[in-house]
């Protein structure tokens, strides 16, 4: 449809282009007379000259407008080849298509035809399967769990002496190449040592010369007893214990202060509401400059003297503040020295770890203020809050294993934070939560049906296990070892390292008549 408009478009500029061209000639020709009307011709010449002129000019534009038509009749004829070209592709294009588009049905139908197929063929499968299953229980005379767990056992007996071979070689293996990797096996062992915390001491016992003391401290109608407790926020537990009273509080803080204010109550021997008030005033602010003073030398001590006020105060409650009996400056400033060392061997940042391991525990002063945290959250947050660098947050709070740990220097802190706490004689259990680990400890063992008897030694740092040397072989007591301490590891929270022993002995004995 747009070729046609097109070729008639051409002729008719064509056409207009020779009319346009011989008006033009004709006014020339008009205004040549016309300037030379002076010259003195006759008629008859004038009448020819024009004449001739005229001639040549409508031949010239005859010509001209055939050479005009003869080019658009080219064009046009170059279109109509072109539109030809281009209806031959199309027609070949759509030619494919077709063949593609019959190509593709055939396929999708041979792919439904597999498809369904298929699904038969599981069908048949799922119903020849049920069929075996339960020809093969006629046939053994058992179910299938009881026939898979009868498997499993065969199977486990074989792979026992695989098992034992396996693990020899891996421990030979590690201790082949422990010298080559000692810097990285120390830091991806070590840091799964976890630290045990225990809930630490919250009472005070305050020593009386007499039991009349305690009516001074009760005073008249209870009035001495409770200004006592609401200006320190501690218990005071009047028993009947001989010549004691016992002050109770979670906050180590507080409980130093009543336990200050108590004793110069009773050396002064005035104890009343008003006195009460006043000497409490006065312990606080001891208190508070022995805080600051501490905290102050804390950071001195660790190479930090220019750590926040706040920071300060915070570390200065150290002081007061026990894990298993170890006071957390004396835990804190031989966290820094272990840090240190190891940073320095490692290549680590020493100057970060030491400043993670003295803020690390910093959130333990602030746990019974903050619940529903434990206290190496608390102090990441506090390390944020105050010195707003992520770093030395992550490497702060990420030393219990709980928070991954993201740079070299968190994971040393962690090893130096274990290193502290699992040292001899750095920390005690109370009586109850020893006994409490020691019998988990030998409970792990004790579940293993080889096993005849478990003694747990040293102080739970090495557990016995004595098989019953007809229920097991030597290949299993190598198997055991290994199964025993993995689950430890998994199960248990302890300071350092367990060692397990298993131990089989086989005894022949013969009497002679």
């Amino acid at each position: 449809m747009i070729i046609p408009i097109m070729i008639s478009l051409l002729v008719g500029a064509a056409g207009l282009g020779v009319s346009v061209y011989y008006s033009q000639s004709n006014k020339k020709l008009q205004a040549k007379l016309k300037e030379k009307k002076e010259i003195r011709l006759t008629e008859e010449d004038a009448i020819a000259k024009a004449s001739d002129k005229a001639r040549n000019i409508l031949l010239k534009s005859k010509n001209e407008a055939l050479e005009e038509k003869s080019k658009a009749e080219k064009k046009v004829k170059e279109l109509y080849d072109e539109l030809d070209d281009r209806e031959k592709r199309i027609d070949q294009r759509e030619r494919k298509i077709s063949q593609r588009e019959s190509a593709v049905d055939k396929e999708h139908d041979e792919i439904e035809r597999q498809k369904n197929s298929l699904e038969q063929a599981k069908r048949d499968v799922k119903g020849l399967r049920s069929k075996l299953t339960t020809s093969l229980e006629k046939i053994a005379e058992m179910d299938k769990e009881t026939a898979q767990k009868k498997l499993l056992t065969e199977v486990e007996e074989e792979l026992k002496d695989d098992i034992a071979k396996k693990v020899k070689v891996a421990e030979i293996e590690a201790q082949r190449t422990a010298d080559e990797k000692a810097k990285w096996v120390l830091v991806d062992a070590m840091q799964k040592s976890a630290t045990d915390y225990v809930a630490e001491t919250t009472t005070t016992t305050i020593d009386l010369e007499n039991e009349e003391l305690k009516g001074k401290i009760i005073g008249k109608e209870g009035r001495n007893i409770r200004t006592f407790e609401k200006l320190t926020g501690v218990d005071i537990i009047v028993d009947e214990s001989p010549e004691a009273v016992t002050l109770s509080c979670f906050d180590p803080v507080r409980r130093e202060v009543a336990s200050l204010a108590l004793q110069k109550l009773l050396k002064d021997g005035r104890v009343h509401p008003g006195t009460v008030e006043e000497t409490i005033m006065k312990v606080k602010k001891d208190i508070a400059r022995e805080i600051k003073a501490t905290g102050e030398k804390m950071s001195f001590d660790a190479g930090f003297p220019n750590l926040p006020i706040e920071i300060i105060r915070l570390l200065g409650r150290f002081k007061y503040r026990y894990s298993y009996g170890q006071n957390l400056i004396k835990h804190t400033l031989e966290m820094i020295k272990l840090g240190a060392e190891l940073a320095t061997e490692l290549n680590a940042d020493v100057n970060l770890v030491k400043k993670a391991c003295l803020l690390h525990d910093i959130g333990k002063v602030m746990v019974h203020e903050v619940e529903g945290k434990p206290h190496h959250v608390i102090s990441g947050e506090i390390i944020r809050k105050y010195l707003r660098d992520e770093k030395l947050a992550n490497a702060a709070e990420a030393h219990h294993g709980d928070i991954e740990a993201k740079s070299i220097e968190a994971i040393v802190v962690a090893i130096a934070d274990a290193i502290s706490g699992a040292r001899p004689g750095a920390r005690r259990d109370n009586y109850e939560e020893y006994v409490k680990r020691i019998r988990a400890l030998e409970d792990i063992a004790n579940k293993h049906k080889e096993v005849k008897e478990t003694y747990a030694i040293h102080a739970g740092r090495e557990i016995r296990v004595i098989l019953k040397p007809e229920e097991s072989s030597d290949k299993d007591a190598e198997v055991l070892a290994r199964d025993i301490s993995k689950e430890i590891e998994k199960t248990q929270q302890y300071p350092g390292t367990v060692k397990v022993t298993v131990i089989r002995e086989f005894r022949v004995q013969g009497n002679a008549g």
